[in-house]
């Protein structure tokens, strides 16, 4: 079950707003890689330093984690189902990080996520905070019970980039997790980074992570 929660931030948040046509991403698109523990993405021009000795997922395991979140996410909700099968079409999952390896002996395995979403079809989407807004409405729908969404969201300048920050907490299993939605337009394209937390200590690492992204202009 943690290893699915761990997941429900990356389906929720690349739901499709507006439409269930498919997009196809432009051929210069980038799905980024890595080098000397940085991820590097030519497409939004962003580097960012990965922390030390924690676990980059392959695709496949992103791919099986995020069905087991889908389950989890809609439960019996088909609308909210048909929303994310939709979303799969238009998003990317470019990144996805933990701590420790999925299922380890640990109360909660901190992490973040990469995830891009083509906007072609939802022309109103023009900052972060207007795709905020929209993820804002979806969370609530979720099966998953947030128990504190931001209802205003925060602009930050991250090297000279504009993205806005949602902050939200979910009680599950007893634990009481924290997440950061950092969310930013580029290139038509609303570029996501997703923090899941439970301590400060936990939050000061995965801040290194957001303080280390450079977008070279």
């Amino acid at each position: 079950m943690k290893a699915k929660l761990n997941l429900i931030v990356l389906l929720i948040l690349t739901v499709i707003l507006s439409s269930c046509n498919s997009n196809k991403k432009p051929q210069n698109f980038d799905y980024g890689h890595l080098e000397n523990n940085k991820y590097l993405n030519s497409f939004f021009k962003l580097e960012l330093t990965l922390p030390d000795n924690w676990i980059v997922q392959t695709k496949e395991q992103t791919e099986n984690l995020s069905e087991m979140g889908k389950e989890l996410t809609a439960g019996d909700n088909k609308n909210l189902k048909a929303i994310i099968d939709a979303s799969e079409i238009n998003t990317a999952n470019l990144l996805v990080v933990f701590q420790y390896e999925v299922g380890a002996a640990v109360d909660y395995n901190p992490g973040f996520m990469l995830v891009a979403e083509n906007l072609k079809n939802s022309p109103g989407i023009k900052t972060g905070s207007d795709y905020l807004f929209q993820a804002r409405k979806i969370l609530k729908q979720s099966q998953v019970q947030y128990n504190y969404i931001d209802d205003k969201f925060k602009k930050e300048i991250i090297s000279g980039q504009e993205f806005y920050s949602m902050n939200c907490s979910i009680d599950y299993m007893g634990i009481n997790i924290k997440q950061i939605y950092y969310s930013t337009i580029i290139d038509g394209f609303c570029l996501n980074v997703i923090l899941s937390y439970e301590s400060d200590e936990q939050k000061n690492n995965l801040d290194k992570v957001i303080n280390s992204m450079n977008f070279k202009k």
